[in-house]
């Protein structure tokens, strides 16, 4: 899970929590910093056993070198 570390995705729904795949093994992500909405960039910040820890960071856009959900 280390290097998913910094990577970056575009938030399928509103929840605080989802699914999203890294270098093509599913994972669980739990929204720790800021306010999920459709749509919202969200960056992983770090992981537990269990779930990557993410947060929102609007600056990031899908043409980042870091963006994993294309």
């Amino acid at each position: 899970m280390e290097k998913a570390l910094g990577k970056c995705f575009r938030s399928k729904s509103d929840d605080s929590f989802g699914f999203i795949r890294v270098f093509g093994i599913p994972y669980t992500y739990k929204v720790t910093e800021g306010i999920a909405h459709k749509n919202t960039m969200l960056e992983i910040i770090g992981y537990t056993n269990r779930d990557l820890l993410v947060r929102v960071n609007p600056e990031l856009t899908e043409s980042d070198v870091n963006c994993i959900d294309r």
